[in-house]
C-alpha cells in the first residue's frame, strides 16, 4: 500500500498481518487530536516514511496518545517516521522483535517518546528523539538493542531502561536532559560506545546505575556533567576503557540499602574536579591500570580520590572549598605522603594521562558543588 503526498484524516488502525504501508514524501496522517493516530495490531506490519500530526492530548505514562502504537505486533517495523509536537511518539507493547529505526520524534514533555513494554528482542536504532518526558524508555525487556539514537532535552531521562536483561545499549548520544540517563533493576546489560554529555544540575548525571547486576560499561564517554557515572547499589559492574572528562565528579558511589561492587580497568580520567567519590562504606571498588591526569610516572599507587572528596560526598556544602588553596594543599600532601593515602581506593598500576588541550574551566567549581548537592539529595 502506497500513500501519495497529501493529508489523510485519521486515526487509523491496521489489523491485517503483513501489511506494508509506504508513504511518499509529503504524505501526512492527521490524527485529528483524537487519541493515537496509527495503531498496529497484527504481526509483520511495516510502516515506512510516514509523517504524523495532531495526536490526542492524553499523557498517561503507559498509554499516552501517540503517533504510532504497536500491540501484539510481533516483527513489525516502523521506519523513517516523522512526528513533531506530539504527546507520545511510538509505543510498543507485547510486540517481540519489533524494529523502530531512523525516526524523528519531538514531544511536548508530557509523555515518553519511544517506549517499549514487555517486548523482547526489540531493536531501537538510529532515532532522533527530543523533548519528551523520557525520550527513550524500556521496561521489562530481554535482549533489547538500543543503538545509535540521539536523545536530547528530555524533561526527565534521555535513556531509561527498567527491569531489562541482556540489553545492548550502543553508540547512543545522550545530552542536555533534565536528569540524565539511567539503567535500573536489570542484569547483564551491556553499555558500549555511548556518549553521556552536558548533564548539569544538582540532580543530574551522565548515567545512573541503580541496583544493576553484572553490567558492563565499555568505551563510553562521560563528558561535562555534574556527575559522570553514579553507581547506586549496583553489583559486579565492569568498567572498561571509558573516558571521563570535564565532569564535577567523574565516578560517584552511593548506597541506599545494599552496596556497590565494581572493577575498573583501562579507563581514562582527565580534567575532572574529582575523579572518584564514595558515600558507601561497604563499597568494594577495584581500580587497576587506569589513566589519570593527576597520576605521576612514578611506580607508586595513585589515589584518584581524597579524604576531602569522601568527606564532601557526605557533607556537600564543603564542595564550596573544592578549589581553595587549603584543599589543594591537603590533596597534594595526600598524593605524596603514603601514610595519608586511602589505599583501599588506590590504583596500583595507574598511568599518567595527558591533560586536555584547554585548561579546567572555572565553571567546574559549580559542577563540583552541583555534584555534591546531588549527593545530599541521594542521602534524603
Amino acid at each position: 500500500m502506497v500513500l501519495e503526498a497529501g493529508v489523510y484524516p485519521g486515526p487509523w488502525t491496521i489489523t491485517s498481518p503483513g501489511v506494508r504501508l509506504v508513504a511518499r514524501p509529503g504524505a501526512v496522517l492527521d490524527g485529528g487530536r483524537r487519541g493515537t493516530a496509527l495503531t498496529l495490531r497484527a504481526p509483520g506490519i511495516v510502516v515506512e516514511g510516514l509523517e504524523v500530526q495532531n495526536v490526542g492530548p492524553r499523557d498517561d505514562f503507559y498509554e499516552p496518545d501517540a503517533a504510532v502504537a504497536l500491540y501484539q505486533c510481533e516483527g513489525c517495523v516502523v521506519r523513517g517516521l516523522r512526528a513533531l509536537g506530539v504527546t507520545g511518539g511510538i509505543r510498543v507493547e507485547k510486540s517481540n522483535r519489533a524494529v523502530v529505526e531512523n525516526c524523528d520524534l519531538v514531544g511536548t514533555q508530557a509523555a515518553p517518546g519511544l517506549q517499549t513494554y514487555r517486548s523482547d528482542g526489540v531493536v531501537l536504532r538510529g532515532n532522533r528523539i527530543e523533548g519528551f518526558l523520557d525520550n527513550l524508555y524500556v521496561e521489562y525487556g530481554e535482549r533489547v538493542v538500543v543503538e545509535d539514537n540521539q536523545v536530547t532535552e528530555a524533561l526527565r531521562y534521555g535513556l531509561h531502561l527498567m527491569f531489562t536483561y541482556q540489553a545492548r545499549v550502543q553508540g547512543n548520544h545522550s545530552q542536555g536532559n533534565r536528569v540524565g540517563s539511567a539503567l535500573m533493576h536489570g542484569a547483564e546489560n551491556r553499555v558500549e560506545g555511548n556518549t553521556f554529555a552536558q548533564e548539569v544540575g544538582p540532580l543530574r548525571y551522565g548515567l545512573l546505575l541503580q541496583e544493576e547486576w553484572k553490567a558492563v560499561l565499555q568505551d563510553n564517554r562521560f563528558v561535562g556533567s555534574t556527575i559522570g557515572l553514579l553507581s547506586l547499589d549496583s553489583r559486579e559492574t565492569l568498567l572498561l576503557g571509558n573516558r571521563f572528562e570535564g565532569n564535577g565528579t567523574a565516578l560517584l558511589f552511593a548506597r541506599d540499602t545494599d552496596q556497590n561492587t565494581l572493577k575498573a580497568t583501562a579507563n581514562t580520567f582527565v580534567a575532572n574536579l574529582q575523579d572518584v567519590a564514595v558515600d558507601d562504606p561497604r563499597a568494594r571498588v577495584v581500580l587497576r591500570g587506569n589513566a589519570f591526569d593527576r597520576a605521576t610516572p612514578l611506580p607508586v599507587p595513585h589515589l584518584p580520590s581524597s579524604s576531602f572528596a569522601l568527606l564532601s560526598a557526605r557533607q556537600p556544602d564543603l564542595s564550596l572549598l573544592a578549589l581553595s588553596p587549603g584543599v589543594l594543599l591537603w590533596e597534594a600532601a595526600e598524593a605524596r605522603v603514603p601514610g595519608l593515602r586511602l589505599l583501599a581506593l588506590a590504583d596500583p598500576e595507574a598511568r599518567p594521562a595527558s591533560p586536555p588541550a584547554t585548561p579546567i574551566a572555572p565553571g567546574l567549581l559549580g559542577l563540583a558543588l552541583l555534584s555534591l548537592l546531588g549527593g545530599l539529595w541521594l542521602r534524603w
